[in-house]
């Protein structure tokens, strides 16, 4: 594949499809920010994933998302 360097194990293959189910509060504001922006929901999710993966190895803060609802509950880890 063009764009992979000879001793690279890790090639592209092409597309891939991710299924993400979301209830409730995270369903809702997704669908409301794709409706504000005028785009689907697809685009939306594609697009921050692509902004999370270019931005991966920065090291800023925001690559540290909590795991709980709770802001000081990941102090503690």
């Amino acid at each position: 594949m063009s764009g992979s360097s000879a001793g690279d194990d890790q090639a592209v293959r092409g597309d891939a499809g991710v299924t993400v189910r979301l209830d409730g509060f995270a369903r809702e504001v997704i669908e409301e920010e794709c409706a504000r922006l005028g785009v689907s929901v697809e685009e939306l999710v594609a697009f921050a994933t692509l902004y999370y993966l270019a931005d991966v190895d920065s090291g800023r803060v925001a690559r540290r998302i909590s795991r709980s609802p709770y802001p000081d509950a990941d102090a503690s880890l």
